[in-house]
């Protein structure tokens, strides 16, 4: 009988959050928590920001995350070989549901020239303002 209810009791859980709405484990702020690479690319956590550095040392791609019992938001910001910002996404849901889930495409110069997704009524703010600068002379 005690194995059932324990299925029943799992089965109500896992509905009720669902097993991917679970809020996944951030980085810790040593290296060790992080992959050691992935696709050819080398992690290092600074902080609370992860970056993905190339072979000759250059930033790939830098995300953070801020987690909070009621709101996520998550960043992701892509770069290319010449250390040029080329991509970036915000995913920032609230208590109430999803308030930002939105990609933008920046040209040479760092300008937006594209922005697709959601962004809740009132949810004005520029993408570029969820960014972050690239520390110079990032040593990992």
């Amino acid at each position: 009988m005690m194995p059932r209810v324990l299925a029943v009791l799992t089965l109500a859980v896992l509905s009720t959050c669902g097993a991917a709405g679970l809020p996944p484990v951030p980085y810790r702020n040593s290296a060790s928590s992080a992959p050691a690479s992935a696709g050819g690319l080398r992690a290092c956590v600074i902080g609370e920001t992860l970056y993905l550095l190339d072979s000759a040392g250059r930033v790939r791609s830098l995300s953070y995350a801020r987690l909070v019992p009621d709101n996520t938001l998550r960043v992701r910001q892509s770069y290319d070989r010449n250390g040029k910002l080329t991509g970036a996404s915000v995913l920032w849901s609230g208590f109430a549901g999803p308030l930002l889930d939105v990609r933008g495409a920046f040209d040479g110069r760092g300008r937006l020239v594209k922005e697709t997704g959601f962004r809740a009524k009132g949810m004005g703010t520029p993408l570029r303002s969820y960014l972050r600068a690239v520390p110079k002379g990032l040593k990992c």
